[in-house]
């Protein structure tokens, strides 16, 4: 029997560069539509939910036929991680508040769920990121030529105001929120971003805007605090907060360029005394080539200090970050430290999003020796670039790694 997802008929995702997805995890590079042909430069939100390439993508789950293109939850699903897929298809047990509005919708496509990644704007240049979701990464991608002059210029229009130049975006939002269940807002970094604002402002004067018990879900890099946004959040039903740790200390530093981790464990920790009982904080882990090794450091430290609710998300893309490259001598090493980790230190990882699927995971899938070469050469580019070391950074994973290769 074929799996069905609800994501087409009832979301769409604002890309950086001004296209439409059904959702964040669809893999344009495994689909022959053209659903880049159209963007905010010239259509509105409405128009880009309900464009032909869409309707392709409903009309192939209607058919009973799954497209290559989801290949990431067929993946999880398949190690046993609760994907995306599968959250939005349990909605009624995850959000009963708003289970009607799903009802009759693989005939009747809505937007229910509006995952919003303005532009590119951001403040760091991550290790896993790149110029395609950051606009602090533009000169550095320019500078050591990691991609085409060409396609530097392509990037550098992710950064343009394409949603807010257009007042009718804003119109549309405000005609769907009697509808809507969840609005997400992702990065680059949302809070630095101006249609965030005025988004805030549209919510915080719309009149009973308690009534709809609207959700807001964040991918926050920590280093903004912003007391105005929490004021803001009081109006709200439910605030879901993810601030993104990968690491701690100078791993973290050296992960998540140029930001400092003392001012970040400052802003969680203000996130954590000023907000409201409607905000849930969760600390949300992208498990990379980077910091797999020392995931058990992070869950001991969230333990004994935020004693927050640790959520882990595989990365995909670039593949060659991706945690299934690892030699297996490595992942053998990597599991028998997960084994180990206490019970104390476990209890604050979210079931949902838990660290076993993510074991799972690379210790089921094939490594690729291309993929990891390309990730120490990445690596070493960008080292050199900003005058840091892997080596050194992360001295006893780094040893490992020499003497398996």
């Amino acid at each position: 029997m074929s799996r069905k997802c609800l994501y087409p008929f009832t979301n769409i995702v604002v890309n950086p560069n001004g296209t439409a997805t059904p959702c964040c995890k669809y893999n344009i590079n495994k689909t022959d539509e053209n659903i880049e042909k159209e963007t905010l430069y010239d259509k509105n939100i409405k128009e880009l939910f309900f464009q032909p390439a869409m309707a392709d993508i409903r009309q192939q789950f209607n058919d009973g036929i799954e497209p290559k293109a989801c290949q990431i939850c067929w993946d999880e699903e398949a190690s046993g991680i609760t994907s995306m897929r599968q959250h939005r298809d349990n909605v009624a047990k995850w959000h009963p508040n708003h289970s009607s509005k799903y009802t009759g919708r693989y005939e009747d496509p809505k937007i229910i769920t509006l995952d919003f990644k303005f532009s590119s704007l951001c403040n760091l240049k991550c290790r896993i990121c790149g110029p395609y979701c950051s606009s602090k990464w533009l000169e550095e991608s320019q500078a050591t030529g990691e991609f085409h002059e060409h396609t530097i210029k392509i990037f550098s229009k992710y950064a343009d105001r394409k949603f807010i130049d257009n007042e009718i975006n804003f119109n549309i939002f405000k005609e769907l929120i009697p509808d809507l269940q969840i609005i997400e807002f992702y990065g680059g970094e949302p809070l630095m971003q101006p249609e965030h604002d005025t988004i805030m402002n549209i919510l915080k004067e719309y009149p009973d805007i308690e009534k709809y018990k609207i959700e807001l879900c964040y991918n926050s890099n920590g280093t903004i605090y912003d007391q105005k946004v929490v004021d803001t959040w009081k109006k709200i039903e439910l605030v879901e907060f993810n601030i993104s740790i990968d690491d701690i200390g100078s791993r973290f530093e050296y992960q998540r360029f140029p930001a400092k981790w003392d001012n970040v464990l400052d802003n969680i920790l203000k996130y954590k005394s000023n907000r409201g009982k409607n905000v849930k904080m969760n600390l949300y882990t992208t498990v990379s080539l980077y910091n797999i090794f020392y995931i058990d450091e992070l869950i001991k430290f969230n333990a004994e200090n935020f004693k927050l609710p640790l959520r882990f998300n595989l990365l995909h893309f670039p593949d060659k970050m991706s945690i299934k490259n690892l030699p297996l001598d490595i992942k053998n090493i990597i599991k028998s430290k997960i084994d180990i980790i206490p019970e104390l230190h476990k209890q604050y990882i979210d079931k949902l999003f838990g660290i076993d699927a993510v074991i799972n995971f690379m210790m089921n899938t094939e490594d690729s020796p291309d993929q990891y070469t390309e990730f120490v050469n990445t690596t070493e580019l960008h080292d050199n670039y900003r005058n840091e070391s892997f080596a050194t950074t992360f001295s006893e994973y780094w040893s490992l790694l020499n003497v398996s290769n």
